[in-house]
């Protein structure tokens, strides 16, 4: 068996422990995708508000980015799969509450946002702990493999759990949305309880893991700093819900059919980047992904130039694969390069980045679109990419090399 095999999806795979969390993952994302598509009905069938829609993505995803430092040395001191099998548990209770409340006509706008809120608090812990519990099933030599079919797995739900919520919600109503997340969440605590992970570090119990001492490493150590700016950069482009529907009706004219259409050929193209990250089984370069990053944009500002839909449609799916190919090799070049005890610390920067700046990224893709047009707001994150990406060229071209992440 070659280094390469040894290390690829297929080793992950064969990996019991790993292959049992991989699969009820994908189980319990559709049933998370399918909750939110329940939640957003509520929210727009008592409001018919786009403002009231957008603050409850925004309740669920600012926690994530102001109690980065706090959970960051949480996750570097304690057991990661003890605070997984709190974060699973809590979701399961959220869920349960959210189709009581439901099914007893007692949910409202402020119930709604309050478990919008809490399930962003449990996020801020249960990102980051998840990319690490990754490590901790395989080991670091299995990190581009296993971030790769991560990326399988975020991107195969955002597939199944929209058409699974469709489905609920046209056939038994929004009730079985919030009871099918809640069930969900019982096979990943089984696999928790009965997993035990063999790779786990954690930070020296006379070591400070303080946040600043993650910030300090981060700043001394370039290629990471670099990644997690671009990841910065990506939450622009994954707010395809402000950016896309705006494309379709002011520049083609085309109905919410289009829409619906257009964002699923971008979740193909995604999928098949995530494929593609699974198996580059070998040791991520920076600059290799910095291309990547590069590439990423180049194909973010072609498509807001596309003069036809069905361009425009390529494009998009252009830009899932890349992107994606990108995320998750950049994801797996940080874990490499952080130290095992300071790869909870990093790894919450990395969240605080993506999903935690997507609620102002999003605002400002919005912005630009309203004062500039609807392409101009479309192709920020991709001018974004090409500035950051020249940045590193300069930066290379200054230090005079192209350093392999050490491992």
């Amino acid at each position: 068996m070659t280094a390469t095999q040894a290390t690829g999806p297929r080793a992950a795979l064969a990996h019991r422990p790993f292959r049992n969390w991989f699969i009820v993952q994908i189980f319990s994302g559709s049933g998370s995708s399918t909750q939110m598509i329940g939640m957003a009905w509520l929210v727009v069938r008592a409001t018919g508000s786009g403002v009231a829609l957008g603050l409850l993505t925004a309740l669920s995803l600012v926690p994530v980015l102001l109690l980065g430092p706090l959970v960051g040395t949480l996750i570097d001191r304690m057991s990661r799969r003890v605070l997984l099998v709190a974060t699973q548990s809590a979701y399961l209770v959220l869920a349960t509450v959210l189709a009581a409340t439901t099914a007893a006509d007692h949910t409202n706008l402020p119930v709604l946002y309050g478990v919008a809120l809490l399930t962003g608090i449990v996020n801020a812990v249960d990102g980051p702990a998840r990319q690490v519990y990754l490590v901790d099933l395989v080991g670091p030599q299995m990190i581009p493999a296993t971030v790769g079919l991560y990326e399988v797995v975020l991107n195969a739900s955002r597939v199944l759990g929209p058409a699974a919520g469709g489905a609920l919600l046209a056939t038994w109503g929004v009730v079985p949305c919030f009871v099918f997340n809640a069930i969900t969440f019982v096979p990943v605590l089984l696999v928790l309880i009965f997993t035990h992970s063999g790779h786990e570090e954690r930070a020296k119990s006379g070591e400070r893991a303080s946040f600043t001492a993650g910030i300090r490493w981060v700043a001394a150590n370039p290629h990471v700093a670099w990644m997690l700016l671009f990841a910065a950069v990506s939450g622009m482009l994954f707010n395809l819900s402000v950016t896309v529907p705006l494309v379709t009706q002011r520049v083609f004219g085309l109905g919410g059919g289009a829409y619906g259409a257009l964002v699923a050929v971008f979740g193909v193209g995604a999928l098949v980047g995530a494929l593609a990250a699974s198996n580059s089984s070998g040791t991520p370069r920076f600059r290799t992904v910095a291309l990547l990053a590069g590439a990423t944009g180049a194909a973010i500002v072609l498509s807001a130039l596309a003069p036809s839909e069905w361009l425009f449609g390529l494009g998009l799916a252009a830009i899932g694969g890349v992107s994606i190919l990108f995320i998750a090799r950049a994801n797996a070049l940080v874990q490499l390069e952080s130290p095992a005890h300071m790869r909870g610390r990093v790894m919450s920067l990395w969240n605080m980045a993506i999903p935690g700046m997507n609620p102002f990224t999003g605002l400002a893709a919005g912005a630009v679109a309203d004062a500039f047009g609807a392409r101009a707001g479309f192709g920020l994150a991709g001018a974004l990419f090409l500035v950051v990406f020249t940045a590193t060229l300069v930066f290379g071209r200054a230090h005079g090399r192209d350093s392999a992440p050490t491992g």
